[in-house]
């Protein structure tokens, strides 16, 4: 078990605070001493993997911890209810991260979490939505209008359906693919509307989104878990935690009727956590296998 924790209050943002002082707290009662700033500790937590804003220091502090051969713990905002519960991973928040999730499983925690699975939606569309393209979940990806432009291509192989574009909300689409330059240069694609978030009222960076799409189509972030949750088909990237419950490009059509999705809501609610349960060492029963 690791013995100090490097972390940086300054690289975060600015509705961290109280979550990472429950995080701090919960390591200084399991005999990890938290160092503010420090370089060569045995292990560091950083906010988010968004190298933006007052987070873009953090990418050159994950390089470096990465460099030694030491864990880098990351907390983020979590997708099963947005300012509430909180991801707590190992070296990253898509797949490729761990979380500890898929073991010592608490069947009853989506119930304790509020949490259950929906039933089918019923609309047409088909929801395309877009990620941060300065997050690590972004790596090794094309630039975002030619992503989109491609994957819109590839959905029009199998279907007709209306297609509805929507960005990250802190990535606005007019920075990189305007509606008419969509229209223009895809004119043979009929049939794409574009979406455009907008913050909820009395949250911090929550916006509206709407999962009644007979399919909703993501890289690897929180629209595709979400989705899964809300009824709706899915088709996700292998990094996505969402994978286990996604259709093939070839199903989009006629996806498979029965999906069976609970052990999997199961072991997805182990990735996210209260405040509470942060500052009670919830994560660190997690994650210690990676911490060793």
């Amino acid at each position: 078990m690791i013995n100090n924790i490097a972390y940086y209050p300054e690289q975060c943002a600015k509705n961290s605070k109280p979550v990472m002082e429950a995080f701090l707290n919960s390591c200084r009662a399991a005999g990890i001493t938290p160092v503010e700033n420090g370089h060569d500790c045995d292990a560091v937590v950083i906010w988010s993997i968004l190298w933006n804003g007052r987070m873009s220091k953090n990418k050159r502090t994950y390089e470096h911890y990465k460099s030694l051969g030491k864990p880098v713990l990351v907390i983020d905002v979590g997708a099963l209810e947005r300012e509430v519960t909180w991801k707590i991973a190992v070296n990253n928040i898509t797949s490729e991260g761990y979380y500890g999730h898929t073991e010592n499983l608490d069947w009853d925690r989506p119930t304790k979490l509020g949490i259950e699975l929906r039933q089918p939606l019923t609309r047409d569309s088909i929801l395309l939505a877009g990620q941060h393209d300065k997050s690590l979940q972004w790596e090794g990806m094309p630039e975002l209008e030619q992503w989109t432009k491609q994957t819109i291509k590839k959905i029009r192989q199998y279907t007709d359906r209306h297609i509805v574009v929507r960005p990250h909300p802190r990535c606005p689409m007019s920075k990189w693919i305007p509606q008419h330059r969509l229209n223009m240069e895809l004119p043979e694609i009929k049939n794409i509307g574009i979406e455009r978030p907008v913050k909820l009222d009395s949250t911090y960076d929550a916006f509206n989104i709407d999962y009644d799409y007979h399919c909703v189509v993501n890289h690897c972030s929180g629209p595709g878990i979400n989705a899964v949750i809300a009824g709706a088909n899915v088709l996700v990237d292998k990094k996505s935690l969402a994978y286990p419950m996604s259709i093939k490009l070839t199903e989009i059509e006629n996806p498979p009727k029965k999906r069976n999705k609970d052990k999997w809501l199961v072991q997805i609610s182990h990735t996210e956590y209260t405040v509470e349960e942060i500052e009670q060492g919830l994560w660190l029963t997690r994650l210690k296998n990676a911490l060793e």
